[in-house]
């Protein structure tokens, strides 16, 4: 094992004037028996003093991510810049990864690869500098990332600066734990940062049709008399204790007796309908019927459901593979995942919940959208693609089709609540 750390770097943090930050980064690279490396960076001051360490990334010698840990003393402004791969920070972490890394190879008697230390930095672990032969065409590198973690993609490729986009990010599903008589709560994941949780996202821009749905169960309920004094009863029992509950069959029996016309009224229709299956006998010979107590009573929470709809026309070759990697994006993110046993022969005797996705409108491509309604993290219900959405089969030379249009519908995965407008200020909509 062998250890090197780079120089110091200024990096600038935060997406608004607001939030931006500049700070000192460094890191440490060591070298590990397996073949494999371990990064790790650092916060510091000009001087490489006071170090605080806020990410962590461990590779094994093929170049295998074996561990990937954001530590809870990183800001929430690295947080974003760690889960973005273009952000100043993550470009600073390659080359200083590579800057320590060639280090501690050349000091290290492990069988260190090239592989491992720029996909520790963040790299696509592709260091190769020759050129591939056999196709005439340019090697498109950017494809030959993991089929598991997605870069950022956009289209267009080229969208103006300070236009309004929407995001989507898509999370590896997080369960909630059971905490006394409820389940934890889940973060709603901030423009920009996964939470740890990224596995790349898609920037479009917004498209018409804009709309949001809140909603909350209520439905009608009844309760006669009868089942009124008997409930009110229980609930006395339950809540004060057998005394009280005496006191309120009381004051319901001296009811009873006070109004014995009408109650013998009632019990005499029941008895009539009951024994000669005739329903509404009261109204009939009565005109009258049994208060039903009627109301309209709050039943449970709701969830909102979101529909999207894109059409991408590439321009060129490479916005026309741009298109196909988010299609694709889309699909494998929203399919389950086999391998939820814990190995051997139950490896895939459960299956994994699919990724979900968080859905962000960014005002001027940056922040999240004061004036447009915030979405909670969502699951794909359905994606359809449309291959030939002007009518007729078309496509360019290479194969790619002249147009594609896409459609998502999503589902919130949690209600939303009264003190989730809590921290939005006033000026703005929120949910």
């Amino acid at each position: 094992m062998a250890s090197a750390t780079s120089g110091i770097s200024k990096v600038t943090t935060g997406t608004s004037v607001r939030n931006r930050r500049e700070n000192y980064y460094q890191t440490q690279v060591t070298t590990l028996a397996d073949g494999g490396v371990k990064r790790e960076t650092y916060r510091t001051d000009a001087k490489g003093n006071n170090q605080v360490k806020i990410s962590e990334v461990s590779t094994d010698k093929d170049g295998n991510i074996t561990s990937d840990t954001t530590l809870s003393t990183a800001s929430k402004e690295e947080r974003r810049a760690l889960q973005n791969p273009n952000s100043t920070l993550r470009n600073s972490i390659r080359q200083q990864t590579k800057e320590a890394g060639d280090k501690a190879k050349a000091n290290s008697i492990d069988d260190t690869t090239d592989k491992a230390i720029d996909k520790a930095g963040g790299g696509d672990g592709n260091t190769a500098t020759d050129t591939e032969t056999g196709d005439s065409q340019t090697a498109d590198t950017t494809t030959s990332s993991s089929t598991r973690n997605f870069e950022n993609m956009q289209y267009p490729l080229v969208i103006g600066e300070g236009q309004d986009v929407i995001q989507f990010t898509a999370l590896t599903y997080a369960v909630k734990e059971i905490q006394g008589f409820s389940f934890s709560g889940r973060d709603r994941v901030e423009p920009g940062s996964g939470g740890g949780r990224s596995k790349g996202t898609v920037t479009l821009p917004i498209q018409s049709g804009i709309k949001d749905q809140n909603a909350a169960g209520w439905g009608q309920d009844e309760m006669n008399p009868l089942e009124a004094m008997v409930a009110k009863s229980a609930l006395d029992f339950v809540e004060a204790g057998p005394d009280a509950a005496g006191k309120q069959l009381q004051k319901s029996a001296d009811q009873i007796i006070k109004d014995t016309p009408d109650f013998q009224k009632g019990i005499g229709a029941a008895v009539v309908s009951s024994a000669t299956g005739v329903k509404g006998i009261l109204a009939r010979t009565k005109g009258v019927v049994v208060n039903p107590n009627l109301e309209l009573l709050f039943q449970k929470p709701t969830l909102r459901p979101f529909t999207f709809s894109f059409k991408l026309s590439a321009r060129d070759d490479k916005e026309a593979k741009e298109i196909i990697k988010i299609i694709r994006f889309f699909k494998q993110n929203m399919a389950p995942q086999k391998g939820g046993g814990s190995g051997g022969t139950s490896a895939n005797l459960f299956l994994k919940a699919p990724n979900t996705f968080q859905v962000h409108y960014l005002h001027r491509g940056k922040d999240e959208h004061p004036y447009i309604g915030r979405v909670k993290e969502c699951a794909m219900l359905t994606f359809d693609v449309d291959y030939t959405p002007d009518g007729n089969y078309s496509t360019y030379r290479d194969g790619f089709m002249t147009s594609y249009s896409i459609q998502m519908t999503m589902k919130e995965l949690e209600p939303v609540f009264y003190e989730d407008y809590n921290d939005i200020p006033v000026d703005q909509i929120g949910f």
